[in-house]
């Protein structure tokens, strides 16, 4: 593997752990600035509005100032707005600098993918997307364990500084070895006809929408998998430790997902069978109150979720030109994120209504009725032959 392509999965590390680094981090939040749980959810939710809501931004100012470009420029934003996380010493301060790194985070997103067309062989992309996917799960669980001691011994703020510190560490080796490689950019005279394109494709919209299944699972067990072993009566140990088994195993589906699909003439068969295999391990989890099989779910979902996304994000880039890879990206990510925005709201309504048991088999329903999006995209005739 080439040292760059290293140094990459090394910005995704860093990718993650600004994701991650404020879970650990919310008990002493709401002591230290005296705020509700509420202030608490709204300060969360203000990343994920930031990462939401300036996906097509990211990948439109990719699209105009270059990959690389923008790469760099979100990376180093990163790292001083989680410097500046932990400074704030009130709401309204750590809730704006939380919102500012969901920005530069969704910029870095499509930006990155982008540029690793540039970084690797044409026919090793697959297996790099899918190791990029498998390295995010990874940090993300790293995360969890490393903050929560950094959290409990020397506060919060420390964790967030030393972070912002590091990510901008890694934006001076990114400069550094990135100098020669080719900045990828839309040229002016074809943006506005190359995005219309993009957004008018029939074909992206209904891979980003049958592969739905991973963003059900990444958000139902993301966000409420501890919650609900602690309804179990599990303890907050065993919990929180199910959760960060879910994220490590994920770098297993980058790797051994990579290399299978690089070797498989069977590439949509696979997307199909992965989200019938997520589907029933979502279903699964409303029957059985078993630590050991809830375990065993939880890392077989872990690895298969990940090839998921790896095979959307994979089979976009194929739909799309080389110039305008991270404005695709960008509009497959913002039709997934919009949808997982209602999970949460469905998963607990239906938990209100009736049980957990209930609210499980829904979120596997849905990701069935959402897989039926892929027959359109089955009879395209413009499917690239390299899908």
């Amino acid at each position: 593997m080439n040292y760059r392509a290293v140094i990459l999965h090394g910005s995704r590390v860093m990718y993650a752990l600004n994701w991650i680094i404020i879970a650990p981090a919310l008990l002493y939040i709401k002591t230290s600035l005296n705020i509700s749980v509420i202030d608490l959810g709204v300060i969360v939710t203000s990343f994920f509005a930031g990462l939401s809501i300036f996906q097509l931004f990211g990948g439109y100012l990719s699209s105009i100032i270059g990959d690389k470009k923008a790469t760099l420029i979100s990376i180093l934003l990163m790292g001083l707005f989680s410097i500046f996380s932990g400074l704030s010493t009130n709401f309204m301060e750590l809730l704006f600098s939380r919102f500012l790194a969901g920005i530069v985070s969704a910029i870095f997103f499509s930006s990155s993918l982008s540029l690793m067309v540039t970084v690797v062989r044409e026919n090793k992309y697959a297996f790099h997307v899918n190791l990029y996917n498998g390295i995010f799960s990874v940090g993300a669980g790293a995360g969890i364990i490393l903050f929560t001691i950094i959290d409990k011994f020397n506060g919060y703020k420390s964790a967030f500084i030393l972070l912002g510190i590091a990510i901008i560490i890694f934006f001076f080796i990114m400069l550094f070895s990135y100098k020669e490689i080719k900045n990828v950019k839309i040229e002016k005279n074809h943006i506005f006809k190359d995005f219309k394109k993009v957004l008018s494709s029939k074909l992206i919209l209904y891979i980003s929408l049958a592969g739905i299944s991973a963003r059900v699972s990444e958000t139902v067990v993301g966000q409420f998998i501890v919650y609900y072993m602690e309804s179990l009566k599990y303890n907050s140990i065993t919990s929180s430790f199910i959760l960060t088994l879910y994220l490590l195993v994920g770098i297993i589906g980058g790797i051994i997902g990579g290399y299978h699909y690089l070797r498989t003439k069977h590439k949509i068969g696979t997307f199909i069978i992965l989200n019938l295999l997520v589907s029933f391990l979502l279903i699964l989890m409303g029957f059985t109150l078993n630590i050991f099989i809830i375990s065993f779910v939880m890392i077989i979902m872990g690895i298969t979720i990940v090839y998921l996304f790896s095979i959307t994000y994979t089979v976009v880039r194929n739909l799309s030109k080389r110039d305008s890879v991270s404005f695709s990206l960008s509009y497959a990510h913002t039709i997934q994120l919009s949808f997982a925005a209602i999970i949460p709201i469905i998963f607990t309504f239906v938990y209100e209504l009736y049980n957990y048991k209930i609210s499980w088999i829904v979120m596997g329903m849905l990701s069935l009725i959402f897989l039926l999006f892929i027959i359109p995209y089955l009879k395209g005739s413009d499917i690239p032959s390299s899908i």
